[in-house]
């Protein structure tokens, strides 16, 4: 091995070289430049699937804003109310507004008396801001939109201004978003705007239809694999800067085995790395690292997930694999089986629940993890078994093969 490592294949981890996505890029500069100047941005959504980018681009546009945000990090769980979390993120970033007005951190303790007590001491003779308890009369939770407007007047009063950002925002309750969402747009008709910006799996879009018509005006982006070329720059450029070379043969072998999805480009490109020698990586160093790369990619991907499924799981999951990449009608796969949609359905539940498919739209499904029907295609023996090729000969359709 020549030198540091320059892949990151780490989840959220910011590339080396950020390609294929100018377009993305562009928003977040226009935006970070409008926040700092006092202008309103555009809200910006970004969709895709699991380690495409959207993570590595919510940071990238926290960075961009730069040290005058006061940033409100928030990741949806499943389950959990939105509300819940806003609150307890708004707690976290106290501190930095220690500075703030008595009047208004007497109002941010007022407005998050459903948190449980916490106390910052505040500088010079401003005393203390506590955060108490709930009173058994008061309600679990206050009005998200308070807390975030009175957030934002402090955070302008000590000449800062706020970011939102908001992960997983596909298991968002919609209540508490639309509220996120008007307090975003309030902002902007008061003078001290709010610069916000989501990111979810591609069913995303059908959440921001939800909302309140301006919602449509955001920006949003919808993350794709990577072009062959672009796959290419992302690898050549790092080995480049960090004084080593790559032979032709070796980076094609790269880009064919990461496919364009951008966390397997940083995995498979790391390992090639950590095996060079002498300030250059061949293909020998790439053949020797694909098998152990690929390997440790199927177990934690796809095996783990796929593994458990009973014969008529298996079943649709083979027909999705040989439609191939992407969102695909309900009823292709149920056609693909000679029966109706509906008879799929109860089968297409349990999978949404395991976690192998979800549907992006009403009436489609997809494969959650990425470039699985690469890898059901390539391991098909494994799950078309006997008891598999019976269950769909019951339905009347005929054989994959």
């Amino acid at each position: 091995m020549t030198g540091h490592n320059p892949f990151q294949p780490a989840p959220g981890a910011s590339p080396p070289e950020l390609v294929g996505r100018a377009g993305e890029l562009a928003s977040i500069a226009d935006a970070a430049q409008r926040i700092k100047s006092g202008s309103t941005p555009t809200p910006i959504v970004f969709t895709g699937l699991r380690g495409i980018g959207k993570t590595v681009l919510l940071n990238r546009l926290i960075e961009s804003a730069g040290p005058k945000a006061v940033v409100l990090r928030l990741e949806v769980e499943p389950g959990v109310q939105l509300s819940s979390i806003v609150q307890e993120v708004i707690t976290s970033v106290l501190p930095t507004l220690a500075s703030a007005p008595k009047r208004i951190a007497l109002r941010l303790d007022a407005v998050l008396r459903t948190i449980p007590k916490i106390q910052y001491e505040l500088p010079g003779e401003m005393g203390a801001l506590s955060v108490t308890a709930p009173e058994e009369d008061q309600p679990r939770l206050l009005p998200i939109r308070t807390a975030i407007a009175t957030l934002n007047e402090a955070v302008a009063a000590i000449d800062k201004f706020l970011v939102i950002t908001i992960d997983e925002i596909h298991d968002v309750d919609i209540g508490s978003l639309r509220t996120i969402a008007a307090a975003v747009h309030q902002s902007a008709g008061i003078g001290t705007p709010i610069l916000f910006a989501c990111a979810g799996l591609p069913q995303t879009s059908e959440v921001i239809q939800r909302l309140r018509t301006y919602a449509h005006r955001w920006d949003q982006y919808e993350l794709d694999f990577l072009r062959r070329a672009e796959v290419a720059q992302a690898i050549r450029l790092p080995i480049e800067r960090a004084g080593s070379t790559i032979a032709t043969e070796a980076l094609d072998l790269l880009i064919e085995n990461s496919a364009g999805y951008p966390y397997f480009v940083q995995k498979y490109a790391s390992a090639a790395w950590s095996v060079h020698h002498h300030h250059r990586i061949t293909l020998h160093d790439v053949e020797s690292i694909v098998p152990g790369v690929r390997d440790g990619i199927e177990k934690q991907f796809y095996r783990r997930s796929l593994e458990g499924l009973s014969p008529r799981e298996r079943m649709v999951v083979i027909v999705l694999a040989e439609l191939g990449a992407g969102a695909h009608e309900l009823r292709a796969v149920a056609g693909s089986l000679s029966v109706t949609s509906t008879a799929l359905g109860s089968i297409r539940t349990q999978l949404i629940k395991k976690g192998i498919i979800f549907s992006p739209r009403a009436g489609t499904v997809q494969f959650r993890i990425p470039l699985a029907e690469r890898y059901v295609i390539d391991h098909r023996d494994e799950y078309e078994t006997q008891d598999v090729i019976e269950y769909r000969s019951n339905f009347g359709a005929p054989p994959l093969r």
